[in-house]
């Protein structure tokens, strides 16, 4: 494997990451060979393997990074997630890399991803607002909240942004806000 972390590496990265994200437009990760990776990003096996095992690693590797951007792209707001103002900031980076998301969020092979950002997200509201209570009434509340958002944006990036970033931002905002208010 490769360790440093030269302009070269992250290049070579970033080609195989696209590559194999362009791949997944068409077939599941469980269908794509190293050889088809290859044969687009135009590289040798012998360095895709340089840098990864194999084609899951590298999707991994690509979850992650899309993690660790989008809160970047959220902390870069300076607010907590219930805000119109943090929905827009998200929505945004979403389509802005709109390819990347259209694999992630649209996909079954990608549930692993779909269920960490949610994960992430409900870790950050906790943090945020420590005194929520953590009944079970409230985390079923928290997962229809979250699990309904995710088809909104799955939707959204389906049908190719079809609804202006500021009213999609609105409606999320408001039928996450009736639902707290309404179930309590």
């Amino acid at each position: 494997m490769a360790v440093k972390n030269n302009r070269r590496t992250l290049v070579t990265k970033r080609i195989l990451k696209e590559s194999l994200l362009q791949l997944m437009e068409e077939k599941p990760i469980s269908k794509i060979s190293i050889k088809e990776i290859c044969e687009i990003s135009e590289m040798s096996r012998s360095t895709f393997y340089l840098h990864y095992q194999d084609q899951f690693e590298l999707l991994k590797d690509i979850e992650n990074e899309v993690l660790e951007k989008s809160f970047e792209a959220l902390k870069d707001v300076g607010s907590d997630f219930n805000t119109i103002e943090s929905i827009e900031a998200f929505l945004n980076y979403v389509k802005s890399n709109k390819e990347t998301f259209g694999v992630l969020f649209c996909q079954a092979d990608t549930e692993d991803f779909q269920n960490a950002i949610i994960k992430k997200v409900e870790a950050h509201v906790m943090e945020s607002i420590p005194d929520i209570e953590q009944t079970p009434h409230d985390r079923y509340i928290f997962t229809f909240i979250m699990q309904g958002s995710m088809s909104v944006l799955r939707s959204w990036i389906k049908t190719d942004f079809d609804m202006p970033l500021p009213e999609l931002a609105n409606l999320i905002f408001n039928c996450c806000h009736n639902i707290n208010t309404t179930a309590m």
